[in-house]
């Protein structure tokens, strides 16, 4: 499978999976995956948007097989190029926030160690 963005409305098959997804989005964070940001979002082909807990995010090597490809014209072409530019800067951005929220929370986690105001030192 090559690296390139595939059009929005390209319908593909992932591996492991019996079912056909239709790409809706690219480069979407999920709860699943604090800081992560996939490839693609899609929804079940035929059926498509039915409710946000049935949007799947997924990345380019797991798509096993391309069944149908999405609209391309001119302006396509652009957008992905540009997207694929700006893709990895995206990515390592996200990321880096999450690192950044998981130390903080880490700090703040730390910082309290369950002690009371007084420094843990019971004044009896």
């Amino acid at each position: 499978m090559e690296n390139r963005l595939l059009p929005i409305g390209t319908v593909v098959r992932l591996r492991e999976s019996t079912a056909s997804v239709m790409i809706m989005g690219y480069l979407p964070m999920g709860p699943a995956r604090p800081g992560y940001v996939w490839d693609y979002s899609g929804v079940k082909f035929p059926m498509g948007f039915v409710r946000n807990e049935e949007v799947y995010c997924f990345d380019q090597d797991q798509i096993e097989m391309i069944e149908a490809l999405g609209y391309q014209d001119q302006e396509e072409f652009g957008f992905i190029r540009a997207m694929e530019l700006s893709a990895e800067k995206i990515k390592a951005d996200a990321l880096a926030a999450e690192d950044a929220r998981l130390m903080q929370e880490e700090a703040e986690d730390d910082g309290d160690g369950g002690d009371d105001a007084n420094g843990g030192k019971d004044e009896r």
